[in-house]
């Protein structure tokens, strides 16, 4: 309930994140975390390089939990993008601001396990992700940007509990038809 000019006061909670510890506990301690102050955070929460690509090392927003955009980056062209923003290498992805298609869950969810650090882009670590690849429908390029909504009359939940059904990992359930 602060105002984020005051962020800097709960610094040590964004380059120590509690999820982090969560992971680390999920797994039983086979994805392994740097060590806090984690300053491989450092460049998402001060928006510095390499996260600001054409940034330098000196300039540095203000400590911040904000979600940042950077229009000197030029946008990628769809046929181009990665859902893994800039994990992947396409700078105008997530953290630079967020498209409908970065995959901000499995972004952020790598950034806490540490892969920007670079001892710890390894796997376990850079597996990191809720088996939630797509969208089942194509994302428009213009507004309002979101996939249109399945029709409630032509189509049908499929239930994980139908027969057929595979549970192929933590939260991953594969069915006949999708």
């Amino acid at each position: 309930m602060s105002e984020p000019k005051n962020d800097a006061d709960f610094a040590n909670y964004l380059l120590d994140p509690l999820l982090a510890r969560v992971i680390n506990a999920l797994y039983e301690g086979a994805v392994t975390i740097p060590t806090p102050p984690r300053l491989d955070l450092a460049p998402l929460v001060f928006y510095t390089a390499p996260i600001c690509p054409g940034c330098t090392p000196t300039q540095s927003g203000p400590l911040a939990d904000l979600l940042r955009i950077n229009t000197g980056i030029s946008p990628t062209p769809a046929s181009l993008r990665s859902r893994m923003g800039f994990l992947a290498g396409d700078n105008a992805g997530f953290p630079n601001g967020r498209r409908v298609s970065d995959d901000v869950t499995d972004i952020a969810a790598q950034a806490v396990a540490g892969v920007l650090n670079p001892s710890f882009n390894i796997f376990p670590n850079n597996r990191i992700a809720d088996g939630v690849n797509a969208n089942d429908r194509a994302y428009q390029e213009t507004f309002p940007y979101v996939a249109f909504a399945n029709s409630g009359r032509n189509s049908r939940h499929i239930d994980p509990t139908e027969a057929g059904c595979i549970n192929v990992g933590l939260l991953t359930v594969v069915c006949p038809g999708n």
